[in-house]
């Protein structure tokens, strides 16, 4: 449904007009959200750091066994080092120590471990951050869009925006592209700043005006110039690593998971075009949905335990919780710390479109119209995070399913912020947290960081020992026989 301006506001509960002492420059706005994306970014990942550690310490076991037992097979034909007996008496000296270990060789002995994960998270990274490349290298043809029509009016003045706010920016002229679809959003791609594209939808351009088109435009280029292209492929790709350990824990439940899992690595290896890029990494990154038109068929239950369950009994201790684990700290942590990170870039643009256009009110009025609208089938999920208005479902069925935290500020707050830089908005009036609600809140997330740190210990824990059952003791009986 094409967007139009009824005259009328919703009736909910409004601010009064900003004061010419709240007011915020652009150049302030700017300033203030790159510094607090900056902050934030180092965090994610220092957050991303210390889960890969973590998640590689947990699959150790797993890697170490099979590097040890190829060893085994090497030294039938020629002399190889014995790695699984140098890892059980390095652990064993850990675990029943004839006297104090002091604190630093169970450091040495963690980072030793988490070595080969280490290295197989660097593949992992490398392998997504070549999908996504190459998936934001294509053009609009991948969303069956077409190139702006000079003939329509309305296609050619927001092609002549585009290229107004690429002048302001003093980058190269992003290629044009329309969507024929009744979703109110636009959006940008491209591998860079220098092969940027802009994609908009039929819906947004029958009913926004000029002016309204700039905004949108000043947006979608200050995306560019502020580097949204390469640091949203940087999220999704990092989210990605930890939704890939979680498909694998999937594989001891499903039995299809793996096969599913397979076919999604295989296509990962070998380079592909676009659009398959961009939907293999969105099923690569999210451990929580299907790969596309995969039917799931439950075993019958005839009271025995499958061959395959048998099978995979080794990698139960590594694998699952592994999996479990990356999971459930990306999803709670690593998510919504890289959520806040972008938020703030969001800000970011929305401020930089004011200074490409020295006029608040451009944007303003265009998110004012679109609010209410249905933004979302425009595009595919996986730039989704890169539109004016990124879809609500973000971080649920999108390229950044990792994340249990919106990844992109509410309508009514963006307008807020213009207001402050001089935008004729009404700012709705949020949801104040009343002052006693954050001395209850306080203790609450103190208490939930803590039975996290104490579920995390435990896993660790569980995790071990069921990696000595069912991984460790079956690899060194086979090593005593190969040895």
């Amino acid at each position: 449904m094409a967007i139009a301006d009824t005259g009328h506001r919703p009736a909910e509960a409004t601010l009064a007009p900003f004061t010419a002492s709240e007011r915020e420059s652009f150049f302030a706005s700017i300033e203030r959200h790159r510094r607090a994306a900056t902050r934030v970014g180092w965090l994610a990942n220092a957050c991303a750091l210390v889960l890969a550690l973590v998640v590689s310490m947990l699959m150790a076991p797993l890697f170490y066994a099979v590097i040890g037992l190829l060893l085994d097979l090497v030294n039938l034909a020629i002399p190889t080092p014995d790695l699984i007996g140098k890892v059980t008496n390095a652990a064993s000296v850990l675990v029943d120590p004839p006297e104090p270990v002091p604190p630093w060789r169970y450091v040495e002995f963690a980072l030793l471990a988490s070595i080969p994960g280490l290295c197989v998270f660097y593949l992992i990274q490398r392998t997504l951050g070549r999908l996504m490349r190459e998936a934001m290298a294509g053009d609009g043809s991948t969303f069956a869009a077409r190139a702006a029509n000079a003939s329509d009016l309305g296609e050619q003045r927001f092609a002549n925006t585009v290229a107004e706010m690429a002048i302001a920016a003093a980058l190269p002229p992003p290629r044009v592209w329309v969507t024929d679809n009744d979703a109110v959003n636009a959006a940008a791609f491209g591998a860079d700043a220098r092969h940027a594209n802009v994609i908009v939808s039929t819906g947004l351009l029958s009913g926004a005006t000029r002016d309204e088109l700039q905004g949108v435009a000043g947006h979608l280029v200050a995306e560019i110039a502020n580097g949204d292209l390469r640091i949203g492929a940087r999220i999704a790709t990092q989210l990605g690593m930890f939704g890939l350990v979680g498909r694998l824990s999937r594989s001891m439940a499903d039995r299809q998971a793996v096969g599913r899992l397979w076919r999604l690595l295989r296509r990962a290896l070998r380079p592909g075009s676009s659009q398959a890029d961009g939907e293999l990494a969105m099923a690569l990154t999210n451990p929580f949905e299907q790969e596309p038109g995969a039917a799931h068929q439950d075993e019958p239950d005839t009271g025995k335990v499958p061959w395959r369950t048998l099978a995979w009994m080794p990698l139960a201790g590594p694998l699952v919780f592994a999996g479990f684990f990356g999971s459930l700290v990306c999803a709670a942590i690593l998510g919504p710390v890289l959520a806040i990170g972008w938020r703030s870039r969001k800000y970011q643009a929305d401020a930089t479109a004011v200074q490409f256009t020295r006029n608040p009110d451009t944007l303003g009025s265009a998110l004012e119209k679109i609010r209410g609208e249905a933004v979302d089938g425009a595009f595919g999920a996986w730039i989704a995070h890169l539109s004016v208005v990124p879809s609500p479902l973000i971080g649920t069925r999108s390229i950044l399913g990792g994340s249990s935290a919106p990844m992109a500020p509410s309508l009514d707050k963006r307008l807020k912020a213009l207001g402050l830089m001089g935008a004729q908005v009404t700012p709705h009036a949020g949801r104040r947290v009343p002052p006693l609600a954050w001395l209850i809140l306080g203790p609450v997330l103190a208490l939930v960081a803590v039975l996290m740190g104490i579920v995390i210990l435990g896993l660790i824990y569980v995790s071990a020992a069921l990696s000595g059952l069912f991984t460790w003791l079956p690899v060194v009986l086979v090593h005593a026989l190969l040895r």
